[in-house]
């Protein structure tokens, strides 16, 4: 059986654990990120910033989530009037229940397909995007130079967990090679995780141990962080979700 380990959000363990168990994986995970709501001022400029006509991009499932708290019986009515954009498949799937009719969701669910999407039509429109506060420059910086009129809106924020029992144990794994493949699902998890890994065994030793190892990168924002910090992904799915790259891993993995 297939050993694969993977950093989450808290409130997504559970759930992504699993998944990669019905998919016939043994599994490592820990917890890599706490999420909290964005600051009263955020959603106060949010709703403010929505303009008959802007579009409104969705970035996360958790960007939903986090409007549908502040907002509540509102939420639908404060984007009346905008054309509405999804990142992806989950996100999608949190607005239509929502009850929002989505617009638009990109070829590629990413900050670069969100780009590619809607470059043709920025060029002085406003468009509203909702996400982490750790977001990528890459959607931000290709909006503008598309001459967008560009609201960047902080839904929520990420607070790294630091070093837990959980997160020792994976990293005993990898040492060991008693791991097949360490997944990483999004820039932020890659460079917390590598982190400690090299601040627990030291920078050469660190290094060492994950190259024993298959490294698997959700999309490319995440692929483009991990090169930058010395590892080139051997995986990386061609649709930017969780699923997709489990399914990208079992592909490489058949026995599994």
């Amino acid at each position: 059986m297939t050993t694969v380990g993977f950093t989450r959000p808290s409130v997504r363990i559970k759930d992504s654990v699993q998944e990669a168990r019905d998919l016939g994986f043994d599994v490592m995970a820990a917890p890599s990120l706490e999420i909290m709501p964005g600051d009263e001022s955020e959603f106060k400029r949010l709703e403010d910033s929505v303009t008959d006509g802007c579009v409104v991009v969705f970035g996360s499932s958790t960007a939903v989530e986090q409007c549908q708290k502040y907002f509540g019986d509102r939420l639908v009515g404060v984007f009346q009037g905008a054309k509405i954009v999804s990142i992806g498949p989950a996100t999608t799937k949190r607005l239509t229940a929502a009850g929002f009719q989505v617009d638009a969701v990109p070829e590629d669910f990413s900050s670069y397909g969100l780009v590619d999407l809607l470059k043709g039509e920025a060029s002085g429109r406003r468009i509203v995007v909702i996400r982490s506060d750790s977001g990528s420059d890459v959607l931000s910086d290709g909006l503008r130079a598309a001459g967008a009129d560009l609201v960047d809106i902080a839904s929520y924020k990420l607070k790294e967990v630091g070093m837990c029992p959980a997160l020792l144990h994976m990293m005993i794994a990898v040492k060991r090679a008693q791991m097949d493949v360490m997944a990483f699902t999004s820039p932020m998890s890659a460079s917390s995780f590598i982190r400690h890994l090299e601040e627990h065994y030291g920078k050469e030793k660190g290094d060492e141990y994950l190259r024993q190892i298959k490294i698997a990168a959700i999309g490319r924002p995440t692929s483009e962080r991990l090169e930058s910090l010395g590892f080139k992904p051997d995986i990386v799915p061609e649709d930017t979700t969780f699923h997709d790259m489990l399914l990208a891993i079992k592909a490489a993995f058949p026995e599994s």
